[in-house]
């Protein structure tokens, strides 16, 4: 089965959560820190302490370069610099939510993909966050079944994130080419900023099977995109932190399951340039003001 790192918590995810009141309410250490917070090439190292420092629970990492061939800050697969990541989150208590790897695109085989499961499995991670740039879906089911198979052998899930700049833009894309590969451990992975983007919200996901939601990732952003901007720029340097826009997150998050994985994203542009653990804890601020606000 999955592993998880770190001390075991009741109840999943949101176990820590709704000490009082609404059960939707976090609290910083029943949230997980996604890397992008740090920026596109975070290192797993620098993610992890930043996360112990603003007091985070749990991280998903980033683990190889999105394509073949793409640099990516040491330790990563080579050696046993996985092990090394594995360690560190165990001496910091921190769960390991999920590894992100390589796309799948043109320029990635089926080889690729069981890499992806190999980091996951070494490192104890039991959810790989996947992208898609692949345009021809018939490709996808194929790979997606195959990819599958090998990533429950290691007890691991996939979680399909759609993006309207990708080649799955909508849910209904995700859930097509998941249905056409037979994979029964593959999920959503549902992104606040893309399910807007889309034309989606919060009454889309709550029509949804909630074991299907494999990972939800939190951030803000103006509720119409600026013209002059296109979807891929605004997802790498329009996030916002959690209330500083004008996304429907409260919906969103209704309509999630009290325990399901939250990952916050918000690599705000501004906050480029301060340390790792400073922009953690003003993600952790923002989205505990946020949480109180709505769930409180």
């Amino acid at each position: 089965g999955a592993r998880a790192l770190g001390p075991a918590r009741s109840g999943g995810p949101g176990g820590v959560a709704g000490i009082r009141g609404d059960p939707r309410r976090r609290e910083v250490r029943a949230l997980t820190l996604g890397f992008l917070s740090l920026g596109a090439n975070a290192a797993p190292l620098d993610v992890l302490s930043a996360a112990a420092e603003a007091g985070f629970g749990a991280v998903g990492l980033r683990v190889s370069g999105r394509n073949p061939g793409d640099p990516w800050p040491q330790p990563n697969a080579e050696g046993d610099g996985l092990e090394r990541i594995r360690a560190r989150a165990e001496a910091l208590s921190s769960r390991i939510s999920s590894i992100s790897g390589y796309y799948m695109s043109e320029k990635t085989s089926l080889s690729h993909l069981l890499a992806n499961v190999e980091a996951a499995r070494r490192v104890g991670a039991p959810l790989i966050s996947q992208g898609c740039f692949e345009p021809d879906p018939s490709r996808v089911a194929e790979l997606l079944r195959d990819y599958a198979r090998a990533a429950d052998d290691a007890g691991v899930r996939i979680a399909l994130e759609f993006m309207p700049m990708s080649s799955l833009k909508t849910i209904a894309d995700a859930q097509r080419v998941i249905a056409d590969s037979g994979a029964r451990n593959v999920g959503l992975l549902i992104d606040s900023l893309h399910l807007a983007r889309s034309g989606a919200g919060g009454a889309d996901v709550r029509a949804l099977d909630a074991r299907c939601i494999h990972l939800t990732q939190l951030c803000d952003a103006p509720a119409v995109r600026a013209a002059e901007t296109t979807l891929f720029d605004e997802a790498m340097s329009g996030r916002m932190y959690v209330g500083d826009g004008g996304l429907d997150l409260k919906g969103l998050v209704e309509a999630l399951s009290p325990d399901a994985e939250i990952e916050l994203e918000t690599p705000v542009i501004a906050d480029a340039t301060l340390p790792g653990g400073e922009r953690a804890r003003r993600a952790a601020e923002k989205a505990m003001a946020f949480f109180v606000s709505h769930f409180g």
